[in-house]
């Protein structure tokens, strides 16, 4: 509710109008009343036909005339909400790609989905509709002034019931915050488990995972579903509650009002017009009652994104180093995980010169990718410098840095988009000849040509439908399109093919002759005996470093 109360005063003209607007259609929604007590109070008493027809008139104009208003104030809304929530969708995307990778990899799955959702949730609850109904509200006020100037004591029975009725509405709210949060947390899982099913379709067949995963899909959909029912029990509650209070006000209202008109003290048409007014007081405290969920909702989807936003962001200033040579040097370099485990490496240093090659070598788990995302930027080490031609990688700039670098992950990852978008986006004004080149070079001609679309060919799900060689030439093919002083390939020949090893140890080759500095992780024997320098992630804790002799 705040959000949407902070929406609308930060545009203060729009905000005047608002509540300009809203205050012409409660004026307007008083002819109803008066109609019903004027033609019970003179046309009944008197049968003119002139005056049924001048009060009807009257009031089929003010129903219009509140119809246009509600018109006019809906679109004000729209400018007021719509506009706020296409920017917070916005922000929200900016924030994920500029939040650094070693906190988004700490992130739970089911935290990344509910992250991504939020924006829409807010979204959907920040609508321009449920702001005009909270607009709403605080014009009851206006209808239980006329009951007060009819009759005291009616205004009296208003007041007290709208009161209960708003705080129930209102203090509802928390009562479904915490219900939502376990919800949202057993849908996430539910949705983890059936996500993972879809993925891993051949090996849940092929290792009879079938069982295993039903039982635990069927143990967490009890639990969602159980959180579920609170969560529309409690709702329904709090709906269901308000609405019997509005029940019960009218007959209160109905039982004063005819003890009233037994006195002397008011007559029939007072009575039913003071009934229809004090119904339509209630009206937006009920439709109130009915967004506590949705506000719940919204508060959780704000506190997810806020803890979001307390992550820290990647860097982007730093130096552009110019004529940079490729000379990289490591010093005291270290990491380990945050929660406290032994560190992967310590006080490693060494130093690679233009055109020389290293191969970091080691077992399973022993540090070799969190070592090439160390040096790409996108893990920070423990402790220690990683020096460009004598530069703090501190002190650069990443997107400069990141441009001077061959970069082959181990498992290569592509966005939603065409092959040609995710080869072109480090270099988007790459020619259409040096592309052709660098797909032969990565060995992509075969695959592209048997492909329908050739280089057109969407790749959806972060191309996890193409065989993992496939996926490697696509990522070799993407490093190539920058001219680069260095390169970083990680387990380059894992899931390659005879022709795809081939193509990946020929670019090495013409790196290292080029004068690049080639930084490898694998144990591959061939790519260790060819290398310059071999590290040895498997000796703990300080790796081991050979340099290779050279014959004179």
């Amino acid at each position: 509710m705040s959000v949407l109360l902070k929406q609308l005063f930060s545009r203060q003209l729009f905000a005047v109008e608002l509540i300009a607007v809203s205050l012409c259609i409660h004026l307007l929604g008083l002819a109803s009343s008066v109609y019903v007590i004027q033609v019970l109070n003179r046309y009944v008493s008197h049968g003119l036909d002139a005056t049924l027809v001048t009060l009807t008139v009257g009031a089929v104009l003010a129903v219009i005339l509140e119809f246009g208003f509600r018109q006019a104030r809906m679109k004000l809304a729209q400018g007021v909400t719509v506009k706020p929530g296409f920017l917070l969708g916005i922000r929200v995307f900016d924030r994920i790609i500029s939040t650094g990778a070693g906190k988004l990899d700490q992130l739970p799955p089911g935290a990344q989905r509910e992250i991504v959702a939020s924006p829409s949730v807010v979204g959907r609850i920040h609508s321009p509709a449920n702001l005009v109904a909270m607009l709403d509200v605080p014009f009851a006020i206006l209808f239980v002034a006329v009951l007060f100037f009819i009759q005291p004591p009616l205004g009296w029975v208003a007041t007290g019931f709208l009161t209960a009725a708003f705080l129930v509405s209102t203090l509802g709210n928390p009562l479904l915050h915490d219900l939502l949060r376990d919800y949202s947390r057993t849908g996430a899982e539910v949705s983890a488990l059936g996500g993972s099913a879809m993925r891993a379709v051949d090996t849940v067949r092929a290792f009879n995972a079938q069982d295993h995963l039903r039982r635990r899909y069927q143990a967490k959909q009890i639990e969602a579903t159980q959180f579920h029912r609170l969560v529309e029990a409690r709702r329904e509650l709090i709906q269901t509650f308000a609405q019997s209070l509005g029940g019960l006000m009218s007959v209160f209202v109905i039982a004063v009002g005819a003890k009233l008109a037994v006195s002397g003290e008011m007559d029939v048409g007072l009575l039913v017009g003071a009934n229809i007014l004090a119904s339509r007081a209630m009206a937006p405290i009920l439709r109130f009652a009915q967004l506590g969920s949705s506000l719940a909702e919204s508060r959780r989807a704000m506190e997810t994104l806020g803890s979001f936003s307390r992550l820290p962001l990647e860097r982007t200033g730093g130096a552009m180093l110019k004529n940079f040579t490729g000379r990289l040097e490591l010093k005291d370099l270290a990491f380990a995980h945050e929660e406290g485990s032994d560190p992967l490496f310590e006080s490693l240093s060494l130093g690679l010169l233009p055109g020389e090659s290293l191969v970091v070598s080691g077992a399973n788990g022993t540090g070799k990718t969190t070592m090439a995302r160390i040096l790409m930027g996108l893990l920070e080490p423990s402790r220690g410098q990683i020096l460009l031609d004598g530069v703090n990688l501190d002190q650069v700039a990443l997107s400069w840095w990141r441009r001077q670098v061959v970069y082959l992950p181990q498992e290569p990852e592509f966005f939603e988009g065409s092959i040609r978008e995710n080869l072109m986006t480090l270099n988007p004004e790459l020619s259409e000849e040096r592309l052709n080149t660098i797909i032969v070079e990565a060995g992509l001609s075969q695959f592209l040509h048997n492909s329908t679309h050739g280089l057109d060919t969407a790749l959806v799900n972060g191309g996890t439908h193409l065989a993992l060689g496939i996926r490697k030439r696509l990522a070799l093919a993407r490093a190539l399109v920058t001219e680069c002083r260095i390169a970083i390939f990680d387990e380059p020949l894992e899931g390659m093919d005879v022709p795809g090893r081939e193509a990946v140890t020929t670019v090495l080759a013409r790196m290292a002759r080029s004068g690049r500095s080639v930084i490898v992780f694998s144990h591959d024997a061939g790519l260790i005996r060819g290398a310059d320098l071999q590290l040895n992630l498997d000796v703990k804790p300080v790796a081991e470093l050979r340099r290779k002799a050279h014959q004179s």
